[in-house]
C-alpha cells in the first residue's frame, strides 16, 4: 500500500469517527435518605425498597452518565421524631420523611386532613387528594419551601382505633383517661374528657408500661411492629378515619444541585412510593388486627378486639367541637385555610367519599 493510499485510508476513518458521541463522564451525586422511624413501618421500609431503587433505575436509563451513591439511615440513626422537618430542611439528610403532625406551628396549613377526621377509611383516596392539593394549592406548597424542602410524595396511615389497658365500651369510658396522640391528633379527644399526651409509635410502649398514658389512638400497622398490643391488649375499633400525616421531601438546596431531568425523576418516583404505599397500607391493615389478635391470645390480658357501638361512634362523632371551624379562625392570618378545607373535602366527594360530618359546611 503506497503513501496516497495510506493517507486515504486514515482520512477515511477520522470522517467515520468524527461524528461519533464522546464518551460520557460519570458524575455521581451523593445522597443520604433517612427517617426518624424505623423500616417495619410501611411508609419508611417503601424509601429503602422501592424509592431507591427505582430512582436509580430511572437515573441509569437517562444514559448520561448520571450515579447516585445512597446513603440509608433509618430508625432513628440521624434524628428524632420531633426533628423530622428540621433535619431535611437544615440538610442533616437530603432526603428524608417528614411528620408534620408534630410540625404544627411550622406547617400550619397542613394539618387540614387533623382537623376533618370521620372522613374515609380508603388510605389511598386520602394520599391521592393530598398530592394533587400539595401541586396545586400554592399556599401548601410555599410551607415546605419555607422549610427549605420540596415535597415528593405524600405519607398517611390507615384508620384509627384505641388500643388501651382496660376496655373501652363507651364514648363515656374515655373521660379521665390519658390517651397518648402525636400532636394535634389529640385534639380529636376533645370533648371526651380524656387527657392527650403527646407521643408518637416510638414511644407508645414505654409511656402506657410506665402509666403515663392509659393507651393510645393510633393505627394498626404502627401498633403491630411495636408489640404496643403487649401492653394495651383492648382494642376497640372507632374507624376515625385515614389521615395525611405528612410526606417524603428534599432539602431544597440539594434538590438544586440535581440536573433537571433527576430532578423530574424524584418527583415523578415520590409519586409512585405514595401510591404504592396506600396499596401497602390497605392489604396490610385487616392483616395486622388479624396477627395481633393471634398473637395476643397467649398473653396474660389477651388481646381483644371489639367494635365501638355505632350509637357511640356517632356520639364521639357529634360531641366533637368544630375542630375545622376553629382551625380556620386560628389561621385566618395565615394563608386560605377556609378554602383548603373546601378543596379538601370537595375532593373527597368527588372520589365517592361520604364523610360522617361534614366539616366544610359548618364553617
Amino acid at each position: 500500500m503506497n503513501k496516497r493510499t495510506l493517507f486515504r485510508v486514515a482520512l477515511a476513518a477520522a470522517i467515520a469517527t468524527s461524528g461519533a458521541a464522546p464518551a460520557l463522564a460519570q458524575q455521581t451525586f451523593k445522597l443520604t435518605i433517612a427517617s426518624s422511624h424505623p423500616t417495619t413501618l410501611p411508609w419508611v421500609g417503601l424509601m429503602s425498597t422501592l424509592f431507591v431503587p427505582e430512582v436509580n433505575k430511572r437515573v441509569e436509563a437517562l444514559n448520561k452518565g448520571y450515579k447516585i451513591e445512597w446513603r440509608e439511615s433509618y430508625g432513628g440513626q440521624l434524628y428524632k421524631m420531633n426533628a423530622t422537618l428540621t433535619s431535611v430542611e437544615q440538610g442533616v439528610t437530603d432526603i428524608g420523611w417528614v411528620f408534620h403532625q408534630l410540625e404544627a406551628a411550622k406547617m400550619p396549613l397542613s394539618q387540614f386532613g387533623t382537623v376533618t377526621p370521620f372522613t374515609t377509611d380508603d388510605v389511598r383516596i386520602i394520599l391521592d387528594v393530598a398530592n394533587e392539593l400539595n401541586e396545586k394549592v400554592p399556599a401548601l406548597r410555599r410551607e415546605w419551601e419555607r422549610n427549605n424542602a420540596v415535597f415528593l410524595g405524600a405519607t398517611g396511615v390507615d384508620t384509627y382505633h384505641l388500643f388501651t389497658k382496660q376496655p373501652v365500651n363507651t364514648y363515656a369510658d374515655l373521660k379521665g383517661r390519658k390517651i397518648s396522640a402525636p400532636g394535634s391528633i389529640g385534639l380529636w379527644l376533645r370533648g371526651s374528657g380524656a387527657v392527650p399526651v403527646d407521643g408518637s409509635l416510638t414511644s407508645y410502649y414505654t409511656d402506657i408500661q410506665t402509666g403515663v398514658s392509659d393507651g393510645t389512638v393510633s393505627i394498626a400497622t404502627g401498633i403491630l411492629p411495636n408489640k404496643i398490643y403487649e401492653v394495651a391488649p383492648h382494642i376497640t375499633t372507632v374507624n376515625i378515619g385515614a389521615l395525611y400525616i405528612g410526606g417524603m421531601a428534599m432539602n431544597r438546596d440539594s434538590f438544586g444541585r440535581m440536573p433537571p431531568e433527576v430532578q423530574q425523576i424524584l418527583k415523578d418516583v415520590g409519586k409512585e412510593y405514595s401510591r404504592a404505599l396506600g396499596t401497602t397500607l390497605m392489604q396490610r391493615y385487616e392483616g395486622a388486627l388479624k396477627t395481633m389478635a393471634e398473637v395476643g391470645a397467649k398473653q396474660s390480658t389477651p388481646v381483644r378486639i371489639t367494635a365501638l357501638p355505632p350509637e357511640e361512634r356517632e356520639r364521639w362523632v357529634r360531641t366533637m367541637p368544630n375542630l375545622a371551624a376553629d382551625w380556620v379562625k386560628a389561621n385566618a392570618s395565615r394563608g386560605p385555610a377556609k378554602e383548603i378545607v373546601q378543596t379538601y373535602m370537595d375532593a373527597l366527594r368527588a372520589r365517592g367519599v361520604k364523610p360522617a360530618r361534614d366539616w366544610d359546611k359548618e364553617l
